[in-house]
């Protein structure tokens, strides 16, 4: 355990950054990271959050969520201009 650091500590859902593309996955293990450390709700729920911040692919679809609202809300204030 004297080896682990705390980035091993912190990512439930163990995603490897290895890959320079990977990078790109930060913002799903970040929300993963939030959802596990301030579950809310019912049991129910709670235990869905862990599960949802377990998943490895879960965080590639909480990357794509974030980048299509990025791309949305940028989309959105370039057409009100």
């Amino acid at each position: 355990m004297a080896g682990k650091s705390i980035w091993q500590n912190e990512n439930t859902s163990g995603f490897e950054f290895d890959r320079p593309w990977k990078w790109m996955m930060l913002p799903g293990v970040v929300i993963q990271w939030f959802l596990y450390m301030f579950p809310s709700g019912t049991f129910g729920r709670v235990v869905s959050d862990t599960r949802v911040s377990r998943s490895p692919l879960m965080t590639y679809f909480l990357s794509a969520l974030f980048y299509l609202a990025t791309l949305a809300t940028i989309a959105a204030l370039l057409s009100n201009t």
